[in-house]
């Protein structure tokens, strides 16, 4: 199915001088400074890929032993966000590395998801180095390396279920694996069955299944009785406390059900305009919805989850352009833990004016912006 945008000339990369300017030589430097110098601050604090550190590895290593890698539900490690909370897909990958020292496997973590996020970019057809650098700065971006979770990932399987969407088998392997490893981009099935890509949706609804029971049964499906009062736990948790529309308002003092249902208003108008656009045609920004929507309707958002952003931004806005440093504003606010006070808005702030951006309709050439060469 070809989109609307489809009508007018497919997208290049635009041309750029051989010799870049001093602003860009500026950016890709700072880009360059900022990353060392946060990984090296990391490393020497000894929490470099946190999530690596204190969830993967040691549910790993219980595997290896014959134990469950999942804490009790009452554990205190899950206030603490060290817990392994996720399907066993991740562990049973991490089990070679499992015997390693951790901070080595922390190091090529955090490594790996640098090269992930320029990846990101390259499968969406960006050439601009502006954006590379920028993309780095990100606050989301930051996080994600330094925490080496699955948002880098699944920003890049995003990617792929783009750029692949006509071809069955990578976009349904992207999507499937991505929603079983996390549930985190269901709303994704949304754009796939309003675009009326129905062989995609279901062969990753088999995948993902197929995958998920393989990894259960890989540990003798420890843990799998208790893991939905697992995942309400954390839930009851961290929802309150993170950067989700929960959190927002409970800051706000609004209940729980005042946030759930604020949740369930603000994404389902958001798979709303996903499905009425992809009726009219207008596939990039049917899938930026979807893409937003898997934020809004998510309990529990830490700042590495907006990171996913990046590829309806390199979708709708392939060229370099201010929009592209507006998460480096999220520096000077939100923290890496909890949130606090107003700072539990600001990253609400800049994904709501960046996704305004985004899905204001271009005038001109830049309404063909956002279809990438095939």
């Amino acid at each position: 199915m070809r989109s609307a945008a489809d009508a007018s000339p497919p997208w290049s990369p635009v041309a750029t001088s051989s010799r870049p300017g001093l602003g860009t030589v500026a950016l890709v430097v700072l880009a360059a400074v900022t990353i060392v110098a946060v990984v090296g601050a990391s490393v020497y604090d000894g929490l470099l890929g946190w999530d690596v550190r204190f969830a993967y590895l040691p549910a790993a290593d219980a595997v290896l032993h014959g134990h469950s890698p999942y804490p009790g539900i009452y554990d205190p490690i899950l206030e603490d966000q060290k817990g392994y909370v996720y399907p066993p897909q991740l562990v049973l990958l991490l089990l070679p590395l499992a015997p390693l020292p951790v901070g080595l496997v922390a190091f090529f973590a955090a490594t790996a998801m640098v090269m992930l996020l320029g990846v990101t970019l390259r499968v969406l057809g960006i050439r601009d180095v502006r954006c590379y650098a920028a993309a780095l700065l990100w606050v989301p971006s930051i996080s994600g390396v330094l925490l080496s979770n699955v948002s880098i990932p699944l920003a890049l399987a995003l990617a792929v279920l783009w750029r692949y969407r006509d071809a069955v088998w990578p976009s349904a392997l992207a999507l499937g694996l991505s929603v079983a490893a996390k549930l985190l981009l269901w709303p994704m099935f949304v754009w796939t069955l309003a675009t009326r890509r129905l062989r995609t949706t279901a062969t990753a609804i088999v995948l993902g299944l197929a995958f998920t029971v393989a990894a259960w049964a890989a540990i003798g499906f420890a843990g799998l009785s208790e893991y939905p009062a697992l995942l309400r736990r954390l839930s009851d948790i961290q929802s309150e406390n993170s950067y989700s529309i929960v959190g927002m308002a409970a800051t706000l003092g609004f209940p729980d059900p005042v946030g759930r249902g604020l949740t369930l208003g603000v994404g389902g108008a958001l798979l709303l305009g996903c499905v009425l656009l992809a009726r009219r045609g207008d596939e990039p920004r049917s899938f930026a919805c979807a893409v937003v929507a898997t934020l809004a309707l998510s309990p529990i958002v830490w700042l590495h989850y907006l990171v996913v952003l990046l590829v309806p931004l390199a979708i709708l806005r392939p060229r370099f352009s201010a929009i592209w440093l507006l998460p480096v504003l999220l520096w000077v606010s939100p923290r890496p833990g909890y949130a606090e006070g107003i700072r539990t808005f600001a990253p609400a702030v800049v994904a709501a004016v960046l996704v305004a951006v985004m899905l204001l309709r271009p005038a001109g050439a830049e309404r063909v912006a956002a279809q990438v060469s095939r």
